[in-house]
């Protein structure tokens, strides 16, 4: 039967960190689906919501900058960029109902994700999959500024693109934390066949 994780392959992550990561990629799908289902939320939980968004981003930088396989100088970028993170999550606390402004810190939250994302991808050797993290970056950092860039006037409408980019971005998380194991990648048992095969 196949394993949820493909087994042997080389992890993103050290150790079991890869289950805080996915745990913030199906967090991420959550929000992602609240927002864009939920109408006419108050402005506090409208904020609030915008705030989780954000410290979910802080959150995933924080595993990458403490477990992700990159180097040190990388990992001090990804800790820096998490704590900017935390600072726009706060400030969505305080945009009251001005839906541009929530919109500029939490686009701007997602193309500083996505640059240092794909920065890291490209400056990491030790990095598995650097292209797909390349992509990754690329499309976090797309997203960000469609956040910024739409013309949005109220906070639902931007809880719906949001959900949308939410969903999307905790799909890809998901896919770097864990994927499911293909038959090819399950070990195979040694039989009698196998162990005359290698005596021969």
């Amino acid at each position: 039967m196949p394993t949820f994780r493909v087994a042997g392959r080389t992890d993103v992550f050290i150790g079991e960190a890869w289950q805080a990561a996915l745990a913030i990629g199906c967090a991420s799908v959550g929000l992602g689906v609240v927002m864009m289902v939920w109408p006419n939320k108050s402005v506090t939980m409208s904020e609030l919501l915008f705030a989780v968004a954000m410290m979910l981003t802080a959150a995933w930088q924080m595993v990458l900058a403490f477990r992700g396989r990159i180097r040190p100088g990388l990992k001090i970028v990804e800790f820096g960029t998490a704590l900017v993170a935390v600072l726009l999550a706060m400030w969505c606390l305080r945009s009251g109902d001005w839906a541009s402004l929530v919109a500029l810190w939490l686009g701007l939250g997602w193309v500083i994700r996505g640059i240092v994302q794909a920065t890291v991808a490209v400056w990491s050797d030790q990095l598995p999959g650097a292209g797909r993290q390349e992509i990754a970056g690329l499309l976090t950092l797309l997203a960000g500024l469609a956040v910024v860039t739409w013309p949005i006037d109220t906070l639902d409408a931007l809880a719906v693109l949001a959900g949308v980019c939410l969903i999307l971005l905790g799909l890809s998380e998901i896919r770097i934390a864990t994927r499911i194991a293909r038959p090819e990648a399950v070990p195979e048992h040694v039989g009698v066949q196998g162990l005359l095969r290698s005596q021969s």
